[in-house]
């Protein structure tokens, strides 16, 4: 997993890659890629995908326009009427949540909810399983994802 958060004087742009590869019967790759850009601490605009053995499964792209934002997936749009998006999924590794804290997820295009089990660690349940986070200063340190498949560990290098 490589994320990274680049500032400039008027805009801040998060980025998230995540491969993993394993194998059961066969050799499975999975990549996630997540790209959103902020201006003035609201998202702007984003996009990502998420492939299987190098096919892309599903694209996605976000666009703030009046009234709320325009979420493309697999070409179709959909209206989301959120007013702004201040915390996303691609400011999960820079920023702290809070106990029952929202954040939006393009992937599964809602708002999905964090849920503090400890101090610093909280677990954020999706439609694919639970993904626990642990922060240290408000970076987060590890995240342990759950799915049908296995359990992944992803620790910060310092």
């Amino acid at each position: 997993m490589k994320v990274s958060r680049v500032s400039s004087s008027s805009e801040v742009i998060y980025e998230s890659i995540t491969e993993v590869s394993y194998k059961i019967l066969i050799e499975l790759e999975i990549k996630y890629m997540l790209q959103e850009t902020f201006e003035e601490g609201i998202l702007m605009r984003g996009h990502g995908f998420s492939s299987l053995n190098g096919s892309k499964k599903k694209t996605y792209d976000i666009v703030k326009k009046e009234g709320g934002y325009v979420l493309r997936t697999e070409d179709i749009p959909q209206h989301i009427p959120f007013e702004t998006i201040i915390y996303s999924a691609s400011k999960i590794h820079f920023e702290e949540p809070k106990d029952k804290q929202q954040v939006f997820s393009q992937h599964f295009a809602t708002y999905l909810n964090f849920k503090e089990i400890n101090p610093h660690y909280y677990l954020l349940t999706s439609p694919k399983g639970e993904n626990y986070y642990r922060y240290e200063n408000g970076i987060c340190i590890e995240v342990t994802v759950v799915r049908d498949f296995g359990t992944l560990h992803f620790i910060l290098r310092p």
